[in-house]
């Protein structure tokens, strides 16, 4: 799945490839996509920027913004307007320059969404989500204030969109472990100490994948989602970069969790059983 760093590259390479261009046709192909009605005057409108908050990517008109969550496989792919649409096609807008955004998913399970919203609308009106974690109100103080009381394990606050904005799995693995806290921990009874080194380790974190996923994707649409640069998600049995103890890794039902057992000091996991980690 996407996510900040790889939507943020993503934001940047739409901007370089669509902004100033008008709509000349937007076509739903497969009706599950869509989550509002298509509005009758969107034809002709021109694209003022492409922008994003949390894992939704925003296309802003001059009298509507259209909203794309990707989910776990959406994806954007520009061709021709001769060439017609992929097999994977959700949905498409034809620019006046004769290219066409695709919006396609080859995921069985289809959740890929788009939304078109009067321009003053946004994601923020579709889901309740917390500060963009690289932005200047994401402050020491503030995610004080967000732990203060929290129940929830680690990573799983981290996840929380309501919480933070726009980290998924991928870099709450790699958030813990540069933190040196255990994902399982619980997220209301970090220290002052703690709570400093997660506030740093979120941000240093995030620049330094989106520098390298700049870096590996260019300015492609196609996001390089291979990650060579993780210390530690999807690197099970793989020395820790620090320590050169084997990652391990945890599953559950809904997600994997890779971690390294020496940096990052185990606690008493908070589920009714044990969860074992897989060999």
């Amino acid at each position: 799945m996407p996510e900040l760093p790889e939507l943020e590259v993503l934001k940047e390479n739409l901007n370089q490839l669509i902004v100033g261009k008008r709509i000349a046709d937007l076509r739903i192909i497969k009706p599950y996509i869509q989550k509002t009605l298509l509005p009758d005057d969107l034809i002709g409108q021109r694209v003022a920027a492409v922008t994003r908050r949390g894992k939704y990517i925003e296309i802003a008109l001059e009298r509507h913004r259209i909203v794309v969550h990707l989910m776990l496989s959406g994806r954007f792919k520009m061709r021709p307007k001769e060439k017609g649409p992929f097999k994977s096609s959700a949905a498409f807008v034809e620019f006046n320059n004769g290219n066409t955004l695709h919006l396609v998913e080859e995921a069985k399970l289809k959740r890929m969404s788009m939304w078109i919203l009067p321009k003053d609308k946004g994601a923020d009106d579709i889901k309740e989500l917390g500060p963009e974690p690289l932005s200047d109100e994401f402050t020491i103080d503030r995610l004080v204030k967000l732990l203060s009381g929290s129940r929830e394990r680690l990573k799983n606050f981290l996840l929380n969109q309501r919480n933070v904005a726009g980290i998924g799995n991928a870099y709450a693995d790699e958030i813990c472990w540069q933190t040196g806290l255990s994902p399982f921990k619980q997220a209301g009874k970090l220290t002052s100490e703690e709570v400093a080194r997660l506030h740093g380790a979120i941000r240093k974190t995030l620049i330094e994948a989106f520098k390298e996923t700049r870096r590996l994707t260019g300015n492609k649409l196609e996001i390089d989602e291979s990650r060579p640069f993780m210390a530690v998600h999807r690197r099970k049995g793989e020395p820790c970069p620090r320590c050169g103890t084997r990652v391990q890794w945890v599953s559950t039902t809904t997600r994997d969790t890779f971690y390294c057992p020496r940096c990052q000091p185990p606690v008493t996991h908070p589920l009714s059983r044990p969860v074992r980690s897989r060999r």
